[in-house]
């Protein structure tokens, strides 16, 4: 099953290429068992009365670099990222 990003404005799905750094995009599925943490995500995403499940991912471009870990070539995004790059409904040609 293709992973899609859970944020209302981005397009971005497995297997495609970041825009900004042709880098590779990955997923990250929300923290649901860290309920503070997991509400510091959906806070940042501006979805009201809305809950993510296991199903839904958040792509690599809504964390900064020091968000990730690499090792081995690996990215890993670390325990208590917060992903805080969202574009504003505005910022977005429909």
């Amino acid at each position: 099953m293709p992973r899609y990003c859970a944020v209302k404005v981005c397009r971005n799905r497995g297997g495609t290429a970041s825009r900004q750094d042709n880098r590779r995009i990955s997923f990250y599925p929300f923290p649901l068992q860290d309920k503070p943490r997991l509400q510091k995500w959906v806070d940042n995403m501006k979805r009201a009365e809305w809950t993510p499940s296991r199903h839904q991912y958040l792509c690599s471009e809504h964390f900064t670099e020091d968000c990730f870990d690499i090792r081995w070539g690996i990215r890993y995004l670390k325990n208590k990222a917060i992903p805080t790059i969202f574009p504003s409904v505005e910022d977005v040609c429909i």
